[in-house]
């Protein structure tokens, strides 16, 4: 995955420059193709994100490849879709379809959030009574610790791909929502990739420091 990460920021890092590029001519035609292009290229580490998940849940959830300062902003293995909002042009951003958007986009957000405190609250009961019948287990030779392991990452996948797909919807309506002016799209998707990379500019700063 680090491999794929290093080489998916450096196409993002052409994608922003061709897209400010683009705003700055006034070149709609030009937005509109790079605009697709970025969510073809969000759609493919949502795609590989996925496959990750399939083998190391926990490494999709807290990923490696990211710097200590980028997983401050973790939530749920990703940015809060919420964020999003942030990056729209200062025109649309109190239009009533975005304030009922972001309502929406909150109010899921909180009952994730629930979802996951649910399920850490679940693992740290069950590693306790397990933890208390341990000895017992192992001599049994039951297996109900690898039973909850399972459960665990089961849920842990459902959740981080409920996520992604907030994530990725999140984006997908607030673009419908600017597409009556397209020139707002194009600035909503690079102000949101500019700020990834600054993100991404800033941790491994941080950690060039630190070395």
């Amino acid at each position: 995955m680090e491999a794929f990460f290093t080489e998916w920021v450096r196409q993002e890092e052409s994608l922003v420059s061709s897209l400010l590029a683009a705003i700055l001519s006034n070149d709609l035609a030009h937005q509109s193709r790079l605009v697709s292009l970025a969510v073809a290229h969000i759609e493919a580490f949502y795609l590989h994100k996925s496959r990750l998940a399939e083998q190391d849940v926990v490494q999709a959830f807290y990923p490696r490849y990211l710097t200590p300062f980028e997983r401050t902003f973790l939530w749920l293995g990703g940015f809060k879709p919420s964020l999003a909002f942030k990056f729209i042009p200062p025109e649309p951003a109190s239009s009533d379809t975005i304030v009922h958007l972001r309502r929406s986009i909150l109010a899921e957000e909180r009952d994730m959030s629930k979802q996951m405190a649910a399920l850490q609250e679940s693992l740290a009961a069950r590693e306790l009574l397990e933890a208390i019948r341990i000895f017992d287990h192992r001599r049994n030779g039951d297996n109900s610790m690898e039973r909850a392991a399972t459960e665990v990452g089961d849920g842990l996948r459902e959740l981080l791909a409920s996520a992604d797909r907030l994530r990725l919807c999140t984006l997908r309506a607030i673009m419908e929502a600017l597409v009556i002016k397209p020139a707002d799209v194009a600035i909503f998707v690079a102000n949101a990739m500019k700020f990834h990379l600054n993100v991404r500019r800033f941790g491994l700063q941080c950690d060039n420091r630190g070395d």
